[in-house]
């Protein structure tokens, strides 16, 4: 059974929440990807693998997606397809 949807103003307030969060974890995001990037190009004998830096870009590319998702959900558009509508895919 579905859940019903949340009522416009709940839905804007989580949307709202869900850009702000992806901002803040955005500009954190970028941060380290700056600090990890400089730290590799210094050859630093701690600086991080490239693996770590590249799982920071990964949740960058997140906290992008967690903005665009509270914008929609702000929007109020929604991505559902009618499953009985005589449509081509």
């Amino acid at each position: 059974m579905a859940t019903p949807p949340l009522p416009p103003a709940t839905q804007r307030l989580v949307g709202l929440f869900l850009i702000v969060s992806g901002g803040l974890m955005g500009l954190g995001l970028l941060l380290k990807v700056a600090v990890g990037a400089y730290s590799w190009n210094a050859g630093s004998p701690e600086s991080p693998s490239a693996l770590l830096l590249t799982v920071n870009l990964v949740a960058l590319l997140a906290s992008g997606f967690l903005m665009r998702w509270g914008l929609r959900m702000r929007r109020g558009t929604s991505t559902h397809r009618d499953p009985n509508a005589d449509e081509i895919l």
